[in-house]
């Protein structure tokens, strides 16, 4: 064991065999110390250890351990409150801590904590600093490992790298010993992430094996997390009234918990599917419901400016351009001090505004360009099927009144190419 703490504090230090060996030892003794094949003598230990810094004394690492297993639940679990009040007392007991097992697990479960408390910056610089010892780690830290970079992915909307994390993950956990609630919560982070690519099927095989684990251990909470992960999929191949069932079916669960954020979400959803179906009244209702919620909770957010964005769309699509407009700069104001990496919801919002230019001046210069130099393109890269397919029927429909009747073509054919890939 003392080889493998002098072989990570080394790592993490920056030096090299030769720079820790010199005036010490060999750096082939050093290496077989390192690897656990030489009988080390107890004066070249303190000595080695002495330059790193740290004690060669081994210590119990056992409630440490437990302490950092209970703490990654907490976030498992979503009980991010608890996880931050639990930190401090954690965080000054790793400063006795030297075995490099538990600095590593100590270390992903704090990048775990810092992306699901919004921390980007300090989330990057911590994988940046584990990518340079992946070769340390055990199975069980592997699987942490690609799980919270699968969930740095995500945050940054890169949904096929976070799918090819979180896949890596799912081949290793049968060889590592996770609870079966981390399983659950892998099998929904599978689905989020195919849900971003439009996977229909996958979504629906992954949501539903992670509610069968979750509702048999009573986690409703999470069990609402996949309902509205399916009527998500349900609203995006136009099947409603599942959609409601599944949205309604978590509406109870978060209710039941006082769950206000879910809550939100909820009726965010239920308002586009009511869009969807036309029903302009009830989805206003809903979607303001939603809003109201995210207020109260300071929800300045992504999920905020997507009910803003709804409610403008909304407002548009009944023929009240000026409170289509009222809530376009009530997200403009967010974009402009906002933190996000990268906010798709300014071209959504530029869109609207122009259409609404359109109907006020009966003029579609302005968002022929936007649509076909910008948004498209940004859509297209991004990789968010929906948003290219409804933009660039969009388009087409312009072209197509104008009598512009080859550059419809081409736009309709992008649109019916991407809804496509909606499988």
């Amino acid at each position: 064991m003392v080889g493998q703490r002098i072989r990570y504090y080394r790592k993490t230090k920056g030096l090299t065999q030769e720079e820790l060996a010199q005036g010490i030892c060999s750096v082939s003794y050093l290496s077989k110390i390192e690897k656990g094949d030489a009988k080390s003598s107890e004066e070249v230990i303190n000595l080695l250890c002495d330059r790193l810094g740290i004690s060669p004394e081994e210590v119990d690492n056992n409630e440490i351990l437990e302490m950092l297993n209970e703490w990654n639940m907490m976030m498992v679990n979503r009980r991010f409150e608890e996880a931050t009040e639990y930190y401090p007392a954690l965080h000054e007991k790793m400063k006795n801590v030297s075995n490099p097992e538990i600095l590593i697990r100590f270390d992903l479960f704090l990048t775990r904590y810092y992306l699901v408390t919004d921390q980007l910056k300090e989330a990057q610089g911590k994988l940046n600093s584990l990518n340079q010892i992946q070769e340390q780690f055990s199975a069980e830290l592997e699987f942490y490992f690609f799980q919270v970079t699968a969930m740095y992915n995500f945050f940054l909307n890169k949904y096929n790298e976070a799918l090819d994390s979180i896949k890596k993950c799912e081949a290793l956990f049968r060889k590592v010993n996770i609870k079966e609630s981390e399983e659950a919560v892998l099998y929904y982070q599978i689905a989020l992430y195919y849900g971003q690519l439009y996977r229909i099927t996958l979504v629906n095989y992954y949501a539903y094996k992670a509610i069968s684990i979750f509702d048999k251990e009573y986690n409703y909470s999470r069990s609402a997390d996949c309902h509205i992960l399916l009527a998500i999929n349900n609203r995006r191949v136009r099947n409603y009234e599942q959609a409601e069932y599944h949205l309604n079916h978590a509406l109870k669960y978060s209710k039941a918990f006082n769950d206000k954020s879910t809550t939100a979400i909820i009726f965010h959803n239920l308002g586009y599917v009511s869009s969807c179906k036309k029903e302009s009244k009830k989805a206003i209702e809903y979607i303001l419901k939603s809003y109201k919620l995210k207020q109260e909770l300071n929800d300045i957010n992504i999920q905020l400016i997507t009910t803003i964005y709804l409610a403008a769309k909304e407002y548009f699509n009944i023929g009240d351009f000026t409170k289509s407009l009222e809530w376009i700069n009530k997200g403009y104001e967010i974009i402009k001090n906002d933190d996000f990496v990268n906010n798709e919801y300014f071209y959504h919002l530029k869109i609207l505004e122009f259409q609404i230019q359109y109907a006020n001046q009966n003029t579609s210069k302005e968002l022929e360009e936007f649509l076909s130099k910008e948004a498209i393109p940004y859509f297209d890269k991004l990789n968010t099927t929906e948003y290219l397919a409804a933009n660039a029927e969009l388009l087409a429909d312009l072209y197509f009144d104008q009598g512009q009747y080859k550059k419809a073509s081409h736009y309709y054919r992008i649109s019916n190419n991407a809804r496509k890939h909606i499988l």
